[in-house]
């Protein structure tokens, strides 16, 4: 990821823009232009740099949760902690479909995942096969996820 702080300052009408664009990214430059005031080509020009200078990190789709399965909230503890383990657990991590979030945290776990999988079942079995396998883990719980009150990728910018 770029360091776009240090070479790029958001203006008020790159912010109106991205708080669009993070509430629905479908919409023409000519549709978000008319909301914050600029014209379409200028709209088009500055989500350019923002994606150029990794303002804009991607453009996704979100599924329903409802549709893929159940969601789990999965923290992990190690047993000991050096740098090569934490990157060899986030190098798994990333190469895990199942896992679609993966943060390392301060204070009692040393990381949080958030797990995607079809059924419990599925999960019992990946669990066992993703995390047990790992002997550097001192353990690790499940959170199941029955229901989402409220769920959002946009960030106050």
């Amino acid at each position: 990821m770029k360091n776009f702080a240090a070479r790029f300052s958001l203006d008020d009408f790159d912010r109106a823009i991205l708080a669009i664009v993070q509430r629905n990214n479908r919409l023409s430059c000519a549709e978000i232009g008319d909301q914050v005031g600029l014209s379409g080509s200028a709209v088009r020009r500055r989500l350019a740099a923002l994606r150029d200078n990794g303002v804009i990190a991607q453009d996704v789709s979100i599924l329903a949760g409802e549709a893929t399965g159940v969601t789990l909230v999965v923290s992990v503890t190690f047993a000991y902690e050096t740098q090569k383990l934490y990157a060899d657990f986030e190098e798994q991590a990333r190469a895990l479909p199942e896992v679609t979030q993966c943060y390392h945290v301060a204070g009692g776990v040393d990381y949080i995942l958030i797990v995607s999988a079809p059924s419990l079942d599925y999960y019992e079995e990946w669990a066992k096969a993703a995390l047990m396998s790992n002997e550097a883990i001192a353990r690790y719980d499940t959170t199941v996820v029955w229901s989402c009150s409220k769920f959002s990728t946009a960030k106050n910018i």
